[in-house]
């Protein structure tokens, strides 16, 4: 696998696709990238607030063990992110599969027979978005666990650091990952290899009609004889998302300071009214950038795909469960 060649046929095939556009938004703030996206409009805590939140939550836990309190809580999150994953899965998976048909550009790659019925159709998009959910948590499985791993030790390292910190001119967050890098570390490994294998599963499913277990094991095999190239392919879009994540977030967040100082004198409605305008297009300009963006990045999955499996293994059928 040749990773400049996967980059840029990825980079033309979305720049001459707009329709991936909004597929990879949508993809990207369905998986979690919403949170990056409001950032700017919500204020976030001072070390001391968050202290005054947090610490006695810890305490809790660590003096007293598991409070009523705390198990309700637990138990919202919890429900609340397997809702998350599931449904909000769901439809990014579903839009995934349309986007990786588009850059591939002949539909006919795909394991579904398009001149089914509407309702037959739609069975086999439901089932096809289904492998790819399925198979993207099973890929992200050591995810989870280096998550509840780095998640015991971060808990334990920011009660350290909120009773008794050892330097407070650095944020919070960077002495936490400092003072847990053993977590930090496995935890940045599984993430990466999940999304690798995740992405290369799900073109296998998507373009070939591959199985679950089918399309797991011809990602990892394909991971493992290629790990350079697939890796190059994995950082350079990843690196280009953070950075026009950071200069759109800081754009936006300092455009939306000048509307809060502005709305503080309603006799200042022409500042007031450009600094609103000024907010929204940067936000705006932003998503934009950030759509291109995702869009490439799904992108390389699908054009990689081609030089990795040239020929599909169940052209015209669904393929094994």
């Amino acid at each position: 696998m040749k990773p400049r060649a996967a980059l840029t046929g990825a980079l033309l095939a979305t720049l001459a696709s707009p329709a991936t556009w909004p597929l990879g938004l949508a993809t990207f703030l369905l998986r979690g990238g919403f949170v990056l996206v409001v950032l700017p409009i919500v204020v976030l805590p001072s070390p001391v607030g968050l202290g005054n939140l947090l610490a006695p939550i810890l305490m809790t836990v660590v003096f007293g063990g598991l409070s009523v309190e705390v198990v309700a809580i637990a138990t919202l999150s919890a429900l609340s992110i397997v809702t998350w994953v599931f449904v909000g899965g769901m439809v990014a998976a579903t839009l995934e599969a349309e986007a990786a048909r588009l850059v591939a550009g002949d539909d006919a790659v795909s394991g579904v027979a398009f001149d089914l019925g509407w309702d037959d159709l739609a069975r086999s998009e439901r089932i096809i978005a289904a492998r790819v959910l399925v198979a993207r948590i099973l890929a992200h499985a050591p995810t989870g666990s280096a998550v509840i791993w780095a998640t015991l030790r971060f808990v334990d390292v920011a009660y350290r650091e909120l009773t008794s910190p050892d330097d407070v001119t650095l944020p919070i967050v960077l002495r936490v990952l400092a003072g847990a890098p053993e977590a930090a570390v496995p935890l940045l490994v599984a993430w990466t290899t999940g999304e690798v294998v995740g992405g290369l599963a799900a073109r296998r499913i998507v373009l070939d009609g591959s199985g679950i277990a089918g399309a797991l094991r011809d990602a990892v095999r394909a991971t493992v004889r290629h790990p350079v190239g697939i890796l190059v392919s994995f950082v350079v879009p990843l690196t280009g998302l953070v950075l026009v994540l950071v200069p759109s977030t800081l754009a936006a967040t300092f455009a939306w300071s000048a509307v809060r100082v502005a709305m503080r004198s309603p006799a200042e409605l022409i500042v007031g009214t450009l600094a609103v305008l000024l907010f929204v297009s940067l936000w705006i300009v932003g998503l934009l950038l950030i759509a291109v963006t995702a869009a490439w990045r799904a992108a390389v999955w699908s054009v990689a795909h081609r030089s990795l499996w040239p020929r599909p293994a169940h052209p015209t059928t669904l393929g094994p469960g």
